[in-house]
């Protein structure tokens, strides 16, 4: 028996002493081994994250839509140039809003003034509207126009006399 029990005890040993070589045996080849495979797909998931960050960012990203005076029609004209220089017009404007964006653009009621030379000569209210996905919005205007913010100023003689008030807008 006394052979048996030193026999089993020295076996007990042996498996004791074997089960630590095991184990780090274990630790230095792991049991989910991260592959090349593994490697290149995270590295095309991280370039396709990249990739759409990127396109969202030069896409989407909000523009400022552009107002623009298309065209002016004058309806009637009214002029002096002595002793005090004045105008009085009215004229048709054909303006136009464009959206940039890939979404809707909403403006609330917009005021357009129009200026000789820095002084505001006269004014339009614009009603609120809504510009669609990538388009153009196009709206026709009558404005008055008139000297009476100039003042005497001395420009505006010569340029009634010559016949060309630059205006902007």
């Amino acid at each position: 028996k006394e052979n048996k029990d030193s026999t089993l005890v020295q076996s007990k040993e042996s498996d004791l002493e074997e089960q630590p070589q095991q184990s780090e045996d274990s630790t230095t080849e792991p049991s989910s081994k991260f592959t090349r495979k593994d490697l290149a797909k995270l590295v095309a998931s991280l370039v396709v994250v990249a990739l759409t960050i990127v396109f969202l960012v030069l896409v989407f990203t909000p523009k400022h839509p552009k107002f623009k005076v298309r065209s002016v029609t004058i309806e009637t004209l009214d002029y002096t140039t002595s002793p005090n220089p004045s105008f009085n017009m009215r004229f048709a404007a054909k303006m136009t809003v464009k959206n940039p964006n890939f979404g809707p653009f909403r403006y609330g009621v917009t005021n357009v003034s129009f200026a000789y030379r820095g002084i505001q000569v006269g004014e339009v209210s614009i009603p609120k509207a809504r510009v669609g996905v990538v388009s153009t919005r196009k709206m026709n205007e009558a404005i008055n126009l008139n000297s009476n913010n100039v003042g005497n100023y001395t420009s505006l003689e010569s340029d009634v006399r010559l016949r060309t008030l630059t205006l902007t807008v």
